[in-house]
């Protein structure tokens, strides 16, 4: 992508600015649909090829977080069950930090992560959002599934 100069960053900011405005009035469905979208492709642009190769390297579920935890040092990733995975971030590492529904497109981004890493459809939950007034953003993730 090339770099954008100060007026295209300008534009931007209020552009974005609209796009949340607009989610914030669309009904649940509508904004969760965009939202899904939005985590998947956020995925697809990085993360999703880091949680695959950690999962190829691993030999077990504790090699597998251990990867992804030295890779993104501001998160943390515990076990709490063998279908729960309990992901925490100490800072907000979204690039389009303005809103707490950023914070749902988080969660969709992570589903996408670990639905490709481990080849099974997944659920994440929010349970706390920096966004929202939290020390840290912390979210559950377990597997639909048995996994692979």
């Amino acid at each position: 992508m090339p770099e954008w100069d100060e007026g295209v960053r300008h534009f931007m900011t209020y552009w974005f600015s609209g796009l949340m405005n607009g989610l914030e009035s669309v009904d649940e469905p509508a904004r969760k649909a965009i939202l899904r979208e939005c985590g998947k492709a956020c995925a697809e642009s990085y993360t999703v090829k880091v949680f695959q190769d950690a999962r190829e390297r691993s030999i077990d579920m504790e090699a597998f977080l251990a990867i992804l935890a030295a890779k993104f040092p501001e998160a943390t990733y515990e076990q709490l069950t063998s279908g729960t995975i309990r992901v925490r971030y100490t800072r907000c590492a979204c690039d389009l930090v303005k809103s707490s529904l950023i914070c749902e497109c988080s969660a969709y981004n992570l589903r996408e992560n670990f639905e490709r890493a481990w080849g099974v459809p997944v659920s994440v939950t929010l349970e706390t959002s920096i966004l929202q007034g939290a020390p840290q953003c912390v979210f559950l993730v377990s597997p639909e599934s048995p996994l692979r």
